[in-house]
C-alpha cells in the first residue's frame, strides 16, 4: 500500500477544506496533552476534503505511484483550466509538524474549555488552524491554532483516498454525508471517553482570539507567517490581554 508524505507548508491554507460542500463532517484526534513537548506534533484528520487541481499537490503522488486514483481522476478534469474544480475526501491523514505552541478550544454541552501550550515563537515561524468534530469525545468540537516551525507535511495512504468533487460532479452526496456522519458519531459515542481525564489546563489565552493573533503574523492564501517573535516571561507564564 502507497504512503504519500506532501509538503505543504507554502500552500496549506488552500490545501485543506475546513467546509464539506456536501455536509460531510471532518473529526480531529490530537495527541495526550502530556505528550505535547516541542517534537513533532501530529494531529490526525478523518474524513477531510482537500483539493488536488494544482500540480504541487499532485505531482509527487504520480511520481511516486503513477497507478494511484489521482491519475485516473485527472482525466476527467482540464487542470488548465482556472475554474477547474477538483478535489478529494481522505478517509484518514496525518497533519505533522515541529510545533512551538499549541492553542485548544474544546466545545462541549454549549461550554468552552481551553488548554494553553504557549512556548513562545519566532518570526519567520508560521501557524495553522485546524477545526472539526472531536474523533474522541462525543458531541465535542476542537480548535486548534498551532504555531510550527520549518515544515508541514500532510501523510495519508492510497486506499485513503476518496474522489469527491470532478467539476460541477459531487461523488458523495447530501444524503450519503449524513449516514457517514451518522455512523461516525455512533462509533465516537461507543467509545465512552471521559472527558474530564483529558485534564485541561483552561487557561485562555489572549492567542485564542484572532484579533491578537493577527497582530503577530502575516496572512496570505498559502500560509500564516510570525511577523514578530513572542518570548515567555517564565514568571508570568501566559501574555494577559
Amino acid at each position: 500500500m502507497e504512503r504519500y508524505v506532501l509538503d505543504i507548508t507554502d500552500s496549506y491554507e488552500r490545501f485543506i477544506c475546513m467546509d464539506s460542500d456536501v455536509g460531510l463532517h471532518n473529526y480531529i484526534t490530537f495527541p495526550e496533552i502530556s505528550s505535547w513537548g516541542n517534537e513533532q506534533f501530529v494531529i490526525t484528520l478523518e474524513n477531510i476534503e482537500i483539493n488536488m487541481y494544482e500540480d504541487i499537490w499532485f505531482s509527487p503522488i504520480l511520481n511516486q505511484n503513477p497507478n494511484s486514483i489521482i491519475a485516473t481522476l485527472l482525466k476527467e478534469v482540464d487542470i488548465n483550466q482556472p475554474e477547474c474544480i477538483f478535489t478529494v475526501v481522505l478517509k484518514r491523514a496525518r497533519v505533522l509538524m515541529d510545533k512551538r505552541s499549541v492553542f485548544m478550544l474544546l466545545e462541549k454541552g454549549g461550554e468552552n474549555h481551553y488548554h494553553s501550550d504557549d512556548c513562545g515563537f519566532d518570526i519567520g515561524d508560521k501557524y495553522i488552524f485546524l477545526a472539526g468534530r472531536s474523533a474522541d469525545y462525543h458531541n465535542t468540537m476542537v480548535w486548534l491554532t498551532i504555531i510550527a516551525t520549518g515544515k508541514l507535511f500532510l501523510e495519508f495512504d492510497e486506499f485513503d483516498i476518496i474522489s469527491q468533487s470532478i467539476e460541477l460532479e459531487n461523488n458523495i452526496t447530501i444524503e450519503s454525508a449524513k449516514a457517514l456522519n451518522k455512523a461516525q458519531e455512533l462509533f465516537i459515542d461507543l467509545k465512552k471517553r471521559d472527558f474530564d481525564a483529558l485534564h485541561l489546563n483552561n487557561i485562555q489565552s489572549p492567542f485564542h482570539d484572532h484579533s491578537y493573533l493577527s497582530r503577530y503574523f502575516s496572512y496570505s492564501e498559502n500560509n500564516n507567517i510570525a511577523i514578530k517573535s513572542h518570548v515567555i516571561d517564565h514568571k508570568v507564564r501566559f501574555v494577559l490581554f
